[in-house]
């Protein structure tokens, strides 16, 4: 029998390949059957008061270990709502869609987070001054990071 010898580089390659393969069927099946390309059909993230889709992408930055100025925050609330992130691309400050996630909860429930942070009173959650607001008033708990990953955001139509 002829054994092949692999570099280690190439047998490192084939691994990372298989890797991104088994993500990409695992979790990324869902987003791509949604939309074109991974753009979802609906508007998932808002960003001071406007909706934006985006681009489902298998990365994951959490061992990066990249200084906090280079992340932009989205807060995600669950199944209570569609998340809210501080900045969209044109916005001073923007990372260019690299993404630390922050999971908030209500400990009150999301009316009284509803009721100290819906500032324009349309009855969601959706810029960052409204999050901050319910923050501040403890109706809102930040969890802390719980992923960090790149995706872009397409302005919803």
């Amino acid at each position: 029998m002829i054994r092949k010898k692999f570099s280690r580089g190439r047998l490192a390659a084939a691994v990372v390949a298989a890797a991104i393969g088994a993500v990409s069927l695992t979790t990324g099946g869902a987003a791509f059957a949604a939309g074109s390309g991974g753009v979802t059909d609906d508007g998932v993230i808002y960003v001071d008061h406007v909706l934006w889709r985006t681009v489902a992408t298998p990365t994951d930055l959490s061992h990066t270990r990249a200084p906090a100025q280079s992340w932009d925050v989205i807060y995600s609330f669950g199944a209570a709502q569609a998340s809210v992130a501080e900045v969209a691309p044109g916005d001073p400050g923007f990372n260019g869609g690299r993404w630390q996630v922050h999971a908030v909860s209500a400990p009150h429930g999301y009316g009284a987070a509803l009721a100290s942070g819906d500032l324009d009173h349309d009855g969601v959650l959706d810029a960052a001054d409204e999050v901050w607001a319910a923050l501040t008033a403890g109706d809102l708990v930040d969890n802390g990071v719980v992923k960090q990953f790149v995706c872009t955001l397409n302005r919803v139509p």
